[in-house]
Formats: C-alpha cells, sequence, structure tokens
C-alpha cells in the first residue's frame, strides 16, 4: 500500500485529502511545514519513506516550499535518486506564476493543485503520473 503525508495548516482541507486517499494510500498528517518536514525525515530514516506528499504552499513559521526543500535535501543526503524521489503535490489558494515556478524548479513538485479542489480532481492527478493507476479503491485494498 502507498504511503501518503498529507501537510497542510488547515483541518478541513487534510481531512478532505485524508477521506480521498485513505482508501489507496496509508496517510499521515502534519499541520505546518515543520511537522511535515520532521516527519518526511523520520519516514525516511526508517526506510518507510513516503510515496506522494501534499503540501499546502502558505502556512504559518515554515510555509511549503521551505518544507518541500528540506524534504528534497534530505533525500539528497541520502542519496536517494530522483527516480525514488517523493511525488509531490503542491497545493495552493495562491496559483500565481511565482507559486508555481518556485514548487516545480526548486521543490522538483509533480504538480500544483489550486484550492478549491475536488475529489476527482485529485485522484486525476494521481492517476496521471502513475502514482494510483486506474485500480478502484476496492481494488487497491485487496492487493495490500
Amino acid at each position: 500500500m502507498l504511503r501518503a503525508l498529507i501537510v497542510d495548516d488547515d483541518p478541513v482541507n487534510s481531512r478532505f485529502l485524508l477521506e480521498i486517499l485513505s482508501p489507496y494510500a496509508a496517510c499521515d498528517t502534519a499541520g505546518n511545514g515543520r511537522e511535515g518536514l520532521d516527519a518526511f525525515g523520520r519516514a525516511l530514516g526508517a526506510g518507510k519513506p513516503y510515496d506522494v506528499i501534499f503540501v499546502d504552499v502558505m502556512m504559518p513559521g515554515m510555509d511549503g516550499h521551505q518544507a518541500l526543500e528540506g524534504m528534497r535535501h534530505l533525500e539528497h543526503e541520502r542519496g536517494v535518486s530522483s527516480s525514488d524521489a517523493a511525488k509531490v503535490i503542491m497545493i495552493s489558494a495562491l496559483d500565481d506564476t511565482r507559486n508555481v515556478y518556485r514548487a516545480f524548479f526548486q521543490g522538483q513538485a509533480l504538480t500544483f493543485l489550486a484550492k478549491p479542489f475536488t475529489c476527482d480532481a485529485v485522484l486525476d492527478e494521481l492517476r496521471r503520473f502513475d502514482i494510483i493507476g486506474r485500480r478502484t479503491p476496492a481494488a487497491a485494498r485487496s492487493e495490500a
């Protein structure tokens, strides 16, 4: 089963993503960038890295860009190849060029979802990058 990390300071948004992802992945949540980076580091250190991470851009303290850049730094330190690196989807109410550019080019995010987003939009992005394939949730559970 996939492992997913949701990093968002909005508990409603975290819960929404948790509901969408839970049929496909074992999910953890973090309420801010620092907690997300810490959870990522623990998982990487335990040899159980996250397969997919949803990171909100705007959070107090350490924002999503800083958290993602820290995650990429930890992967680099541990020799994780780019093909084995966590797949990251940035989420934000801000879809301006500067934030999108930083997510892709500095954080190597796969994609950027503007809030508010739908369940179908999340699942379409996961399928587009072959993170969940075309399986139904029931099939994903039976294979776990």
